[in-house]
């Protein structure tokens, strides 16, 4: 209900008031933040009216501030809320949040965009307080969350994208779309977009989505990162297994687990020297909300730790080259080892 309160808003041409953005499916969250900021970046000069408060950074006086500097040759301003989760908040942080949020002029939108987070280890007290941020906003503007689209939902998307681009297609195309690549709106759009190319006038088919689209299991790399972070060696082994690699395939998938450590390294050293998580992603070419993931999957890790695991992966790679062993016991037993590092006996 709170997605139809929104999009009544936008149809209304009425966005003022206090709006947080969360859940899982990035894309359409993403869809509905630009429809926010092209309301006032379409301005004369959209830098008066766009501000951007970096809740890790700035105060609750220069949120303030901002909130009652009148908007610039337009009629609405908007407020962006970056940062909260790397804020440390306090309890009278949220407080004072509420109350603000409880009284803004009507020409303001505070649009606050949290990216979806499934760190389970992360430091109950500071979960607890971004929680209460949320319900601060829900108690005084609007909580819009945006959950991973179901199967049918999503066919019917896939379906209205290749009818605006006048492309013939097999009703079975679209399940089959999702069944290769995943559910996550922003990969469908990239292999709707390859298939777009390769059209030429003859129906789209199961055949042309199985040979010319890319199977989505890059996504698991991560997780496997992410369990070996957490000390979890079966679970990691449980997503390695699903793989199905092969002696081909293995130094390949050695390899992305590296760029996903090497991807952690760099975030976690422009963490400890200080810099927001924004500044990180602009300097490292990452995108904000992977950024933002990747950092939440750290948790208490070390920069030695990192360093371990990527070196432990190089050190696979060349025994699976150079050695006749099973390369999948190889990498487990790397997996064991990069869990084990630091470990007291």
């Amino acid at each position: 209900m709170s997605l139809d309160i929104l999009k009544t808003k936008l149809k209304e041409n009425n966005i003022s008031g206090v709006f947080l953005f969360c859940g899982a499916e990035e894309y359409t969250k993403d869809h509905y933040t630009a429809q926010i900021r092209n309301k006032v970046d379409s301005s004369p000069l959209p830098e008066f009216n766009h501000i951007y408060f970096n809740a890790a950074e700035d105060s609750i006086s220069d949120l303030e501030d901002a909130i009652y500097s009148l908007p610039y040759m337009w009629d609405i301003k908007l407020i962006e809320i970056i940062n909260i989760e790397s804020a440390k908040l306090s309890e009278n942080d949220v407080n004072e949040y509420a109350r603000v949020f409880s009284d803004i002029p009507d020409y303001l939108t505070i649009l606050t965009v949290l990216r979806h987070d499934d760190d389970d280890d992360k430091e109950k007290a500071s979960k607890k307080l971004l929680n209460s941020f949320v319900k601060a906003v829900r108690e005084n503007g609007l909580v819009v969350e945006f959950e991973n689209e179901k199967s049918d939902k999503l066919s019917t998307w896939i379906s209205r994208h290749f009818n605006a681009k006048n492309i013939k297609f097999d009703p079975s195309v679209p399940r089959e779309l999702i069944s290769v690549c995943g559910s996550d709106m922003y990969i469908l759009q990239g292999e709707i977009l390859k298939l777009a190319e390769i059209y030429s006038g003859n129906p789209i088919s199961v055949y042309d989505v199985r040979k010319y689209c890319c199977s989505n299991s890059e996504y698991k790399y991560f997780d496997m990162v992410n369990s070996l972070i957490r000390r979890d060696v079966v679970l990691a082994n449980k997503i390695l297994t699903s793989l199905d690699l092969d002696r081909e395939t293995i130094p390949k998938a050695i390899g992305l687990l590296a760029k996903e450590y090497a991807d952690m390294l760099i975030i976690k050293l422009g963490i400890d020297s200080g810099k927001s998580l924004d500044a990180i992603s602009k300097e490292s070419k990452i995108p904000s909300w992977l950024c933002s993931k990747k950092a939440s999957a750290l948790g208490k890790t070390d920069v030695s730790s990192l360093n371990f695991a990527i070196n432990e992966l190089n050190l696979a790679d060349k025994k699976i080259k150079s050695y006749r062993g099973n390369p999948l016991r190889i990498l487990e037993l790397a997996f064991y080892r990069i869990c084990t590092y630091g470990r007291k006996a």
